[in-house]
Order: structure tokens, then sequence, then C-alpha cells
């Protein structure tokens, strides 16, 4: 399961979508060293740490102030090692402490090269600060997402911070093949608005065909009906009847002989033309239902249905259980913590999660200590603002802690 061992990343990265690449090589035995400003990393203490103690698992932490000559130097050190460079800050503030591309390929020839933005490298964007709504905003994702007669909403995670950290892996895959033919290593560059796009691209081809932009439709779609949540007595349910066939075995199960016996309804586009009147008949016949009742009838049907869960019914799905994807941990800083392992079944198992999330500069000794570095010169280092050592964390953390500033390089 550890197919990358032996493979060395260096991640200068803060928030959320180079961290979560990082966490998936490091799961699959990538070594990788987290790089982080005296600050810490910009999310750090954000949603009572749980962002920083997801994704930084099985890294090790250092901190180095690229501010500081002797700190960029230990950076310079660790790149010729390296196998991969990451980073996820505003494209040329690499090229101004000296490690773009360019400045780390000549240092490290097989040097592979990845980056995370807003908008890419190139383009009239390329120097605007990128987030993950933003990604969502600009790519459309935000106009069709709501209800229809409600403003527009973002969906309710970062998926496209995620959805760019899994492209930085693919391409950081891919970069290792070719230098196993050519010797080279190459740069990459991954933008949250290009992940976003590209996850719109059935919409895209849609509106290129028909001229129809797509607009809100709550839980459902506009290409099928009925395919959304219903309320029930006590708690929502979707239900999807997503076929033909669906449709006339939901009416048979639930009685609903009238509705299947009207032609409006014959097939889907007879329903997506008559959708009000359908989805009235339905949600006034599901809200006097009860949610085991529902959920009983159709659970041998083949129609796709779940009941909406929150967190806490989430970990303790019997699904998700049996899977063992909800790791349990203790971490020295936020005690006993559940965490989520990379969700990659090989030969009928996960990546295992060998130690918590870092500390702040809790492996900058061990890390110099590896470079070379005598413990007096570490020391002096530390003395004179280059890094930052672990046991000077808790002064650091209380200067920050709940302030918005970190990541600053």
């Amino acid at each position: 399961m550890r197919t990358l061992e032996g493979i060395k990343v260096i991640e200068v990265s803060h928030a959320g979508a180079m961290p979560f690449g990082g966490m998936i090589l490091a799961d699959m035995g990538a070594e990788v060293i987290k790089v982080e400003p005296p600050t810490g990393d910009q999310f750090r203490y954000s949603l009572h740490g749980g962002i920083m103690a997801s994704m930084n698992r099985n890294k090790r932490g250092i901190v180095i102030n690229l501010k500081n000559n002797e700190g960029r130097d230990i950076l310079r050190k660790l790149c010729v090692q390296a196998d991969v460079f990451l980073e996820n800050y505003i494209p040329g503030n690499m090229e101004k402490f000296g490690f773009g591309y360019e400045d780390l390929s000549k240092l490290n020839p097989r040097i592979i090269y990845g980056s995370i933005s807003g908008f890419g490298q190139t383009g009239p964007y390329k120097n605007l600060p990128g987030y993950d709504i933003v990604a969502q905003a600009m790519s459309g994702i935000m106009m069709c997402t709501g209800e229809p007669d409600r403003p527009p909403v973002r969906v309710g995670t970062s998926c496209i911070d995620f959805g760019s950290g899994m492209y930085i892996v693919i391409a950081v895959l891919l970069a290792m093949v070719d230098r196993e033919k050519t010797g080279k290593g190459q740069r990459i560059d991954v933008s949250l608005l290009d992940t976003a796009i590209s996850w719109m691209t059935h919409y895209i081809a849609a509106y290129s065909m028909t001229g129809e932009v797509p607009g809100r439709w709550g839980s459902g779609g506009s290409w099928i009906a009925p395919y959304q949540v219903f309320e029930t007595a006590d708690g929502p349910v979707f239900i999807g009847a997503s076929t033909n066939r669906f449709w006339q075995s939901l009416c048979r199960i639930f009685g609903l002989d009238k509705l299947a016996r009207d032609p409006k309804f014959e097939n889907n586009e007879g329903r997506i033309t008559h959708r009000k009147e359908l989805l009235s008949s339905l949600t006034t016949f599901f809200k006097a239902q009860r949610l085991d009742d529902v959920l009983r009838k159709l659970s041998d049907s083949g129609i796709p249905h779940a009941p909406l869960l929150q967190i806490d019914q989430v970990i303790q799905d019997p699904q998700v259980k049996f899977r063992g994807i909800v790791h349990e941990m203790n971490h020295p800083e936020y005690g006993d913590i559940k965490i989520v392992k990379t969700p990659i079944f090989r030969e009928g198992s996960v990546p295992d999660i060998k130690h918590p999330a870092p500390t702040l500069g809790q492996h900058t000794k061990e890390v110099l200590k590896e470079l070379g570095y005598s413990e007096e010169e570490v020391q002096r280092l530390a003395l004179d603002g280059a890094i930052l050592l672990c046991d000077t964390e808790k002064r650091i953390e209380a200067s920050v802690r709940g302030v918005d500033k970190g990541g600053d390089l």
C-alpha cells in the first residue's frame, strides 16, 4: 500500500487544496514535509483545527522563515533532495523568494514542480487570489445550485479545493512516469477555476447544443422527474425515479394508482412537462408517510433512494463503519479525533494513517539534523529567526490563534 515510499515531497502550502493533494501522496507512502511560515498555515486554527488535523496527517512539519536568507538556504537544500515541490500561493510569490520552477529546476533538473492557484499561472486573472467559493461562483456552479425561487448557494463542502488536490496528485503521478522515460522533471499548473469548469462539462456541452442556460432545481435536476428530496412526516428522503420502470415501481409500491394511470406522467418527458402538478401530488403524499416506512418499502425496489444524514449519523452508519474509512486517533493538540482515510481500496484495504498532523514546527529540528545541521546550528538558526522549533509553538499559537493572517511568506 505504500507504493510511493522513497519519494520525497516538499509542500509549501496553506488552506485546503494543496494540503489535500499532499495528504493523498503521504497516505500512499511518500515522505511529505510540510513547510509553514512562522505564523503557521493560514487555516491551522480554523474549524477548531479540523482542517489542519485532517489534511496534514502522515506529513512531517517544519517552520522556515523565507524572508530570512538562511531560511531560504534550508529550503534549497531540501529541494535538491526532493522529487516533488508543491506550492499553492499566488503566482509569482515563489519566484520572489527564488523558488520558482526555473530556479529549482537549475538546482534539481528531476524535480516535479506542482502549483495550485485560483486562476492558473497564465491569463489576465493570474495574480488574483482564488478560493473555493470564488471558483464555484465564476464557473456557474453556484448559479445552478439552490432552490429556483431563492438566491444561489455554494456547495456545502470545499469540493473545488479537494478536486484540485486530486488533479495535482494525478498530474504528479503522470510526471513521475514521464520522468522515468526522460530523466527530467516538469511544471504542473492546476487552477481552482479550471477544476470547477471541468465539473460543469455536461452543462457546457448541453448549452452548446440548445442555447439553454441551466437553472436551479434544488435537490432535483432539470432532466429527470421525480428525482429529488421529499419531506416525510419525520425527516427528508431522496427518491430518484430515473427511468420509466422505476416510476412504475414507485407507484406500485406506494399504491399511487391514479398517478401511474395518468397519461401525462407516462414517460419522463411528460413528467418533466407536468413537473409542478406531479411534485405537488408526491409532496403531499410523502409528507403523510413515516420515514422508516418509506425506506423499508424502497429497500428492495432498486429505485435510487437515501435518507439525508447529519454528520453524527454518517459516522455511525453501518456501511460507513463496515468499510472502516473513518479513523480514530489521538492528536497531541486536539485530543481524540476522527478523520477520514483516503478511500482508495487496493487489495482490500485503504492506506493507513501512520501519525497525526504535525504541531507547528514539530519536525524542524529533526529535518535540519537530517540535512547535516548540528544542534548548535539549529539553535542559532532559531534565535536568528530563520526557523521555528516546536518548543516555541505555544507562544506563536497564542499570538495568531483566531487571527486570519497566517500563510504570509
